[in-house]
């Protein structure tokens, strides 16, 4: 192999998992969260990502007020996200600023 195939090779090496650790979080802002349910508990407005891009926590506006959730207590649903704890469970959460 070439100095320059080489060098290419190598760079891609380097460059291929710093790539996919970037990789945006999944369109998760405006979605619709629900209970599981399915009644309506409010929006995601934010989505906080680790250092690998995928989303931590997400702030749900419920009632005006916006409350932070881990990602994981979410799953995608038909609408949206439905999420494991109850509406009165995230409302009783402390607000978010």
């Amino acid at each position: 192999m070439n100095k320059p195939a080489a060098a290419l090779t190598a760079l891609f090496l380097i460059l291929a998992p710093a790539a996919q650790a970037q990789t945006p979080a999944p369109r998760m802002v405006g979605a619709k969260v629900v209970d599981a349910k399915g009644k309506a508990v409010g929006q995601i407005e934010r989505v906080i990502t680790g250092p690998e891009g995928q989303p931590v926590q997400v702030l749900v506006r419920v009632d005006r007020v916006l409350r932070t959730l881990p990602a994981n207590a979410l799953t995608p649903a038909a609408d949206g996200y439905a999420s494991v704890l109850s509406r009165a469970e995230i409302a009783a959460l402390p607000p978010s600023e």
